[in-house]
């Protein structure tokens, strides 16, 4: 849309040039209306597409040379905020200079100049693409170069051309999202082998992986006919769908499995003359790919009866290193049996009245009483 006070035959000129077969360098025609024949203080304007619907988008001729782009944040409650020039265009010279309204300056620049290309700004006769690899946007020229927006860049819309060379930060970004993409793609590829074997396996004795797909499949279900001989129980550790997971652990027990892992006894008690044990455990995560690692506390217990052992997940002690998910409310203040004790009987919370981030510890265990 164009905004002047010029006469009505200029609008119609400006019709005429908008209703034409097509443009000439750019893929934004008004845009181009304006490079190419604009006057000093006409603009045009745009709004966001889908995603950026809040932004309005104006260009505004400063002088014979330079546009300036401004954008207004139309937000949802209805209030309008005027940002910072975003870019400049000389001729056809695009420069970038500021992020729009992202809290990352780095994610909002390359965000705000995808935002522009989807709306025309762009060579019509070279082309670019631009993605958002990991932790930063990349552009990929025509002519191969591939770089990580940056403030300051210059590009022909024209020729699709980078003019000048990324600034430092910039190459440390797009290293490192090339770099993190590299990593996690390796780690994929060893995952997603390390789930088609166990796949195969869990067909091979007879299991039903269809099971995988259904949103509603029970654990447990389904597995009493499997050939468990044809399962290696640290096929637990393999699968990415929690049910053929569950179903592997319904079979051989948390009891069992523990015992292939290794673990520290970080602590050992009495408590009502049984003893108990606590375990730091070492848990494989090979069903991302990876040969890492995390630790998870488990409390083990002497059956008096039996004199076997069970044992029970408990929460991560504050502090603990490589815990991976294992942390969240309800920590315990240090790992100690009775801590654990506490966390399971819900003794901490009981006494401050507190659920999600109740501190478990020593000292707040009640040992249970005995009923005659």
């Amino acid at each position: 849309m164009l905004q002047t006070e010029t006469s009505k035959s200029r609008k119609e000129k400006f019709d005429a040039y908008i209703a034409g077969n097509s443009s000439k360098h750019i893929i934004n025609k008004e845009l181009e209306w304006l490079i190419e024949e604009g006057n000093i203080r006409e603009s045009i304007y745009f709004k966001g597409e889908t995603g950026d619907r809040y932004t309005i988008y104006i260009a505004s001729r400063r002088n014979n040379n330079i546009i300036d782009f401004t954008t207004v944040q139309n937000s949802y409650h209805h209030g309008t905020e005027l940002a910072n020039t975003i870019a400049t265009l000389r001729g056809y010279i695009l420069t970038m200079h500021g992020s729009g309204y992202s809290w990352n300056p780095e994610y909002g620049l390359g965000n705000t100049f995808k935002q522009l290309m989807r709306q025309g700004v762009m060579s019509k006769a070279h082309p670019w693409k631009i993605k958002y690899c990991r932790s930063a946007f990349m552009i990929k020229l025509e002519d191969g170069t591939e770089f990580t927006p940056f403030k300051g860049m210059q590009i022909d819309l024209r020729k699709g051309t980078l003019l000048n060379k990324p600034i430092r930060s910039s190459v440390k970004a797009y290293i490192t999202a090339k770099t993190t993409d590299r990593i996690q793609r390796k780690r994929n590829r060893i995952a997603n082998k390390n789930n088609t074997e166990a796949l195969q396996r869990y067909r091979d004795a007879g299991g039903d992986t269809s099971q995988a797909r259904q949103w509603n499949a029970q654990p447990g279900e389904g597995i009493e006919n499997i050939n468990w001989d044809m399962i290696p129980i640290d096929d637990v550790f393999k699968h990415r769908n929690a049910t053929l997971r569950s179903n592997i652990l319904e079979h051989y027990g948390m009891d069992a499995l523990l015992k292939t892992l290794k673990y520290d006894t970080v602590d050992i008690d009495f408590i009502d003359g049984r003893e108990y044990k606590l375990l730091n455990v070492e848990i494989p995560d090979e069903s991302s790919g990876t040969s890492d690692s995390y630790k998870g506390l488990y409390l083990e217990m002497l059956n008096p009866s039996t004199g076997e052992s069970h044992f029970e997940g408990v929460a991560n002690a504050a502090g603990t290193p490589n815990r991976g998910g294992w942390s969240s409310g309800g920590e315990l203040q240090s790992a100690t049996v009775k801590a654990a004790l506490s966390w399971r009987d819900g003794d901490g919370m009981i006494q401050t009245g507190q659920t999600w981030n109740a501190t478990s510890s020593s000292t707040n265990y009640v040992p249970p009483v005995k009923m005659t």
